[in-house]
């Protein structure tokens, strides 16, 4: 190789090198995002993350009233004002919840932000006194990434009387329900955590 080669390589690995640091814009930071309760303003938000999916058949259609008048279940996590993921924490009672609604900006899906909504629905369900909280869903990977473990749905009497004896296709079903332990004392997660592109993290399942 020539040393006229050998500069023109050298020079181009270091500008490789130099771009591959530059912040894509687009994502955002950990120390960017904040989670928090969601409040009645948060209602169009949720609903347009909510209706993207619900477009796909991978959630439940709610209207924009209807998540206003049970907002209190959801959490969002919320980048420089702008609410760009959502997850609603719904109880069957003291001691058990589920995950539903898990919705993330399709822009910026990818970077761990599912993972992060879970975990902070379990720790506030934990600073409820919530002992266990569920999920039905077609990505048990997912779940099992973020310390749930899959188990029956016979195990949760509970949401087969609220909703699988009235779906038309309980007996066709293939989610998977799988189960946590809220009580395990968890670290806040980095937002920016490599995620498996082929999991729909932000998509439990049609009718969550």
């Amino acid at each position: 190789m020539s040393a006229a080669a050998k500069t023109v390589l050298r020079r181009s690995r270091v500008s490789a090198k130099s771009s591959s640091t530059v912040p894509d814009s687009r994502f955002p930071t950990p120390d960017s995002l904040r989670a928090r309760k969601a409040g009645a303003a948060d209602a169009p938000a949720i609903h347009c993350l909510v209706a993207h999916y619900a477009a796909q058949g991978l959630l439940l259609p709610r209207t924009e009233e209807e998540i206003r008048e049970h907002v209190h279940r959801f959490f969002v996590l919320v980048e420089a004002g702008r609410v760009i993921g959502c997850v609603a924490l719904e109880s069957y009672g003291a001691d058990l919840a589920e995950i539903r609604s898990l919705a993330v900006d399709p822009e910026i899906r990818g970077r761990g932000l599912g993972g992060r909504l879970v975990q902070y629905a379990l720790r506030q369900a934990s600073r409820r006194g919530i002992a266990r909280v569920f999920a039905v869903t077609h990505a048990p990977e997912f779940f099992c990434r973020q310390g749930f473990a899959r188990t029956k749905r016979q195990a949760l009497p509970e949401k087969i009387a609220r909703d699988c004896c009235a779906c038309p296709k309980a007996r066709c079903c293939e989610l998977v329900a799988v189960i946590a332990d809220a009580a395990v004392r968890r670290a806040p997660l980095d937002a920016n955590a490599s995620v498996s592109p082929d999991v729909r993290l932000e998509s439990l399942r049609p009718g969550t």
